[in-house]
């Protein structure tokens, strides 16, 4: 299950990365929902998702590396950046863990964290 999670993730990614919404959009449930960092950052829809990931795929944000586990209900992927941010007031030291739940091949939720050692913890990883 594992492996398979981290096919869907990938897949997303790579259709993101081809800026290709069609084929990105059939990798999330139509009822997705996707919780920033805090509770005012929410997303309900596969056409909210696409147009975040799509729009910061155009902002050519410079990355170090991804970081991608996969779990037994979903997976944990966070792009590293050189340089800390902030989203909403919260410091971000270099990468946003974004907490994947699939659900038959399609991601169902993502939920956002600042703290590594949490968004793995929410995928059930926390012995990593």
């Amino acid at each position: 299950m594992k492996r398979q999670n981290i096919e869907v993730v990938l897949g997303f990614l790579d259709a993101i990365r081809r800026r290709d919404g069609e084929a990105a959009a059939h990798f999330l449930h139509p009822e997705i929902v996707w919780q920033g960092v805090v509770p005012e950052l929410v997303c309900r829809s596969p056409g909210e998702v696409l147009g975040i990931f799509l729009r910061r795929r155009g902002e050519q944000i410079e990355i170090d590396r991804l970081e991608l586990h996969g779990a037994q209900r979903g997976a944990v992927f966070a792009f590293h950046r050189p340089q800390a941010w902030e989203v909403a007031g919260v410091k971000i030291p270099g990468a946003i863990y974004h907490a994947v739940e699939i659900d038959d091949g399609r991601i169902t939720r993502i939920a956002d964290y600042a703290d590594r050692t949490e968004a793995l913890a929410a995928a059930g990883l926390g012995g990593l």
